[in-house]
């Protein structure tokens, strides 16, 4: 073991002597696993009857990373999935960096930020909205890493097998939406002739008492229509890509419906007001903007969660209340109230890490906001102890100093 996993090795231990994870629901139905500064593989199958035995394991051998099942098992430490004998799971969603596009060239801290925004539209629109969940059902918890963890436990859903938790994740993505049943064509008027009768239809608009996508949908008409409006072409191919092969007329001809054939009022009002797409003379104009709704809009009002974990009904996810070892930071669970003020860098800090200075070894710029300051660093410098764990952990310091620095 090196300096810096012994470095860190040694402030979690400290950190689970006097800060032990209170147990989880069902503990002795839960299998764990454990990874760990000093070996290079993971250990699961693990059981505990009582709470006092986690914290021993926990305490005598310090895991750089601890994580619990989802499930519960008759058996849970049976070496073999089938002898644990399933009996149900907590229903999880995992949301993080690596779902979130463009994450790579954000701060940590901005990063965390953008991941929240994702957060609260899974929270407030699915599921305490359109799904009905209680509240106290849900334990919200920071990951200590890239992102947050949301567990559902509840035990009308903890039987449902993972086909019927995908059925939840395609709802959440909008997958396989169809713009059909949401804009639905209706006849405004019948032409009676004697060769025949003609039909005038027109496609309608979800109404404002409407509920889950179709509500969506009738949101995003208002986001997309003030998103276009006055652009350039260039401005709205760069912003759309949908319209990135459109030809000028095509683009010109659907904005010409939308703001000039709508007499005094423009846009968006018209039509909801009207709950139809009335203002479009030419129907190749209407499907553009039919197609600009599906591909440009919808994603922006999913949630990017991490479908398999919701789907998976035998995963282990991190142990509330222990540490990442990629960040020293604690793995904090809060309810929806604490969750808007809730601070990563600030409130995920243990205590127990001190403001004493020590000298770590930067060898590339580091800036890093941590406990509310702000540090920037390279080469040989001094950092207070909860910085230099975090940095540390996260490989951007070392304690090793090389023999020409």
């Amino acid at each position: 073991m090196g300096p810096d996993q012994a470095f860190m090795r040694g402030w979690f231990q400290r950190y689970y002597q006097s800060s032990p994870p209170r147990a989880p629901e069902r503990l002795d139905r839960r299998e764990f696993g454990f990874m760990f500064f000093d070996r290079d593989y993971v250990q699961r199958h693990l059981g505990f009857g009582e709470v006092g035995q986690l914290h021993s394991f926990l305490q005598g051998q310090v895991p750089s990373h601890a994580y619990y099942s989802s499930a519960y098992y008759q058996l849970p430490a049976a070496a073999s999935m089938e002898e644990k004998k399933w009996l149900g799971a907590d229903l999880v969603f995992d949301l993080d960096a690596d779902h979130v596009k463009g994450a790579e060239a954000l701060t940590y801290a901005e990063m965390l930020a953008r991941i929240k925004v994702e957060l609260l539209r899974l929270l407030d629109d699915f599921l305490l909205g359109d799904l009905g969940l209680d509240a106290s059902h849900l334990k919200i918890v920071f990951s200590g890493g890239r992102g947050y963890h949301i567990h559902v436990v509840d035990a009308r859903l903890a039987t449902l097998r993972s086909h019927e938790r995908r059925e939840i994740v395609d709802y959440i993505a909008g997958t396989d939406l169809n713009m059909e049943w949401v804009f639905p064509e209706r006849i405004t008027s019948v032409k009676t002739f004697r060769a025949g009768a003609q039909e005038s239809r027109v496609r309608s608009i979800p109404s404002v008492a409407s509920g889950g996508w179709r509500r969506r949908m009738r949101d995003g008409i208002v986001w997309l229509v003030e998103e276009m409006r006055s652009r350039d072409l260039d401005d709205l191919r760069a912003r759309l890509p949908t319209l990135a092969k459109e030809s000028d007329a095509m683009i010109e001809g659907m904005l010409r419906d939308i703001y000039t054939k709508s007499g005094s009022r423009e846009g968006a009002e018209l039509m909801l007001s009207g709950n139809a797409f009335s203002s479009f003379s030419d129907r190749r104009h209407l499907d553009l903007f039919l197609r600009l709704l599906e591909e440009e809009v919808k994603p922006r009002f999913t949630a990017e969660i991490d479908e398999p974990v919701t789907s998976d009904i035998k995963r282990l996810i991190r142990l509330p209340l222990s540490l990442h070892g990629k960040t020293g930071l604690r793995v904090t669970p809060m309810d929806r109230e604490r969750l808007s003020a809730f601070d990563p860098l600030r409130d995920a800090v243990p205590e127990i890490y001190p403001d004493r200075p020590i000298e770590v070894y930067a060898p590339r710029p580091v800036e890093v906001d941590i406990k509310g300051e702000r540090f920037r660093v390279q080469g040989i410098c001094e950092v207070p102890t909860y910085a230099a764990i975090f940095m540390i952990g996260r490989r951007m310091a070392t304690l090793e100093v090389p023999a020409d620095g």
